[in-house]
């Protein structure tokens, strides 16, 4: 996935057009060192949920824009929002390896252990030590450093611990491997039953948009239909609905869009050869953060 996108902007010192940088907080945090120094050619607006939530701006730059010279805050505390956005627990140590600020996330699971001035090194007893010393490397100019660390409160989980160079220090970025494992494990059987449930050829599941729109679209839908997936991407969901069952379907489409729940409906779906097909459909939000981003359609083929 391309994380920056380029739009139009003039260049206060020259006036001639320019491009406006966009980067995804979580793209602009893996890859920080790299987007400071852009900041500091051009504003970059951070986006959060695809909308700009912040602009990073370099020191210079921002008194060039107006900023009248000093900024009001440290430029570390400018990063604030941006590092309280993501879930990731990120951390920014000064150039003597000190912890300098927690994200919200962080300060959650890890408490005083990553309070202001405290040592990395009370991370964790056992790999503590390494852990400082990766962090000492970069601060010395070593590239990326990449470190596995268990915690002394939960010792069955693992941590990936990914140390980016910064100019007046570093970056710490703390993945949970273990979590990442049971996620992964989690998707293999999701994609084994939804394989299990498309091969009976009676059923499918179908993405579709809070606009009613299919997402792309698997094989299975479109074998049910006798089309090819390619011919039914970009589809309104309710333009496959036989004009009679439409308005309950789209009732119960639109329930799910807005986050709700709501029992089966009964339809015919029109094929490609023109004839209809007796179906059960069941509409489910899926949820991020609370609140639906997408719906899960179940098509199931009624006995004629």
């Amino acid at each position: 996935m391309n994380n920056l996108n380029q739009l139009h902007m003039i260049d206060p010192a020259s006036g001639r057009d320019m491009p406006r940088l966009e980067v995804t907080a979580s793209a602009l945090v893996r890859h920080f060192g790299e987007w400071q120094e852009r900041a500091a050619r051009a504003p970059v607006y951070v986006l959060h949920h695809g909308r700009p939530r912040v602009i990073l701006v370099g020191v210079e730059l921002a008194a060039t824009l107006g900023a009248g010279g000093k900024p009001d805050r440290p430029a570390a505390a400018l990063l604030d929002p941006i590092l309280d956005a993501l879930d990731l627990p990120l951390l920014l140590l000064d150039s003597e390896g000190l912890i300098a600020r927690a994200n919200t996330t962080a300060r959650a699971r890890f408490g005083e252990r990553v309070a202001p001035h405290a040592d990395i090194v009370a991370l964790s007893r056992r790999d503590g030590g390494a852990l400082a010393a990766a962090v000492r490397r970069v601060l010395d100019g070593a590239a990326r450093e990449r470190v596995m660390v268990v915690l002394d409160r939960s010792p069955s989980r693992a941590l990936v611990v990914v140390v980016e160079p910064l100019p007046d220090g570093c970056l710490l970025r703390i993945e949970d491997e273990t979590a990442a494992m049971e996620a992964q494990a989690a998707t293999a059987a999701r994609d084994s039953i939804v394989a299990a449930f498309e091969a009976t050829g009676l059923a499918a599941l179908a993405r579709v948009s809070l606009r009613g729109h299919l997402v792309a679209p698997q094989p299975a839908l479109a074998a049910l239909l006798d089309m090819s997936p390619p011919s039914l991407a970009g589809t309104h969901f309710l333009a496959l609905v036989a004009p009679s069952d439409r308005p309950a379907v789209g009732e119960s489409l639109e329930r799910a869009s807005a986050g709700e729940t709501a029992e089966a409906v009964t339809a015919a779906l029109l094929t490609n050869d023109g004839e209809v097909l007796p179906v059960v459909l069941s509409f489910w939000p899926t949820r991020v953060n609370g609140r639906a981003e997408e719906v899960v359609a179940a098509v199931v083929r009624r006995p004629a």
